[in-house]
């Protein structure tokens, strides 16, 4: 009998270290010197992780994406970026859960200055710009690689006034897959225990270190390579407001492949 019971929580964990999940990573536009609480999600990016097939996708979802927000008065709908500011990362994950129709376990929320700080620590990160452009007079000249940390890192991550929410969401995810081919490399494994330090020190990370090992088979395999997504869409103007769209076919797609139902 004390097998049996041992065999089936051997069982259990084993399905829940195999269960999908998602992670969203939302990034507070609020500076060092204002509170997290009534700033707004500057950047929106999910994760999805399936742990059988050893697949990781991430989508960006443009924060001004108009969608029903049950934080704000009525269910009002507005950008999604609104959520943050009324009810913190709970209204964040809520609204992506209900515009997305999916279950989002885990949450991290960092602020501009995070960014900063983090690709400092490992060193810098690598990427390959996607445009050519000049933001806080840090320039970048398309298809030129770069290695980028601390306030330049910021600026590659923040613009988007003269491209569109899509690239900008491109570059953020050029720096997270940057950010852990770099923590993961055998000069950066030394760093691990600072960043960790760090993280729980300045972020709200609300995730279980366990999943972590459930993503490794997927990161042995992909490395950093991804599988990405794009929620396309268009800007429209509704009483003087600008919000972005969704294009309903692309919606249904992005609900598809981030569905995960507990």
């Amino acid at each position: 009998m004390k097998k049996f019971i041992i065999s089936i929580i051997l069982a259990l964990v084993v399905l829940w270290f195999l269960k999908p999940f998602n992670i969203v990573i939302l990034g507070s536009d609020a500076r060092p010197w204002q509170p997290l609480k009534g700033s707004r999600s500057d950047s929106i990016m999910l994760i999805n992780v399936n742990p059988l097939l050893a697949k990781i996708k991430i989508v960006s979802i443009p924060r001004d994406s108009y969608t029903p927000i049950d934080c704000e008065k009525n269910g009002k709908t507005d950008k999604i970026t609104h959520a943050l500011a009324f009810g913190g990362s709970a209204c964040s994950v809520r609204a992506l859960e209900n515009m997305l129709n999916t279950k989002i376990q885990y949450h991290v929320l960092l602020r501009f200055e995070d960014v900063i700080n983090i690709t400092s620590l490992v060193g810098g990160v690598d990427i390959v710009s996607n445009h050519t452009f000049t933001q806080d007079n840090q320039s970048f000249v398309k298809g030129k690689s770069y290695t980028i940390e601390g306030e330049r890192a910021l600026a590659y991550a923040r613009h988007r006034k003269t491209d569109s929410d899509y690239k900008r969401g491109d570059r953020q995810k050029q720096i997270f897959s940057g950010l852990q081919k770099k923590i993961l490399s055998p000069s950066g494994l030394g760093k691990i225990p600072s960043i960790i330090s760090y993280c729980n020190q300045h972020m709200e990370i609300r995730f279980n270190p366990l999943r972590f090992i459930s993503m490794l088979p997927a990161i042995a395999i992909h490395g950093s390579n991804y599988e990405t997504f794009e929620l396309e869409g268009d800007g429209k103007m509704m009483k003087g407001v600008w919000y972005f769209i969704p294009d309903q076919d692309s919606l249904k797609k992005i609900k598809k492949e981030f569905k995960v139902w507990i």
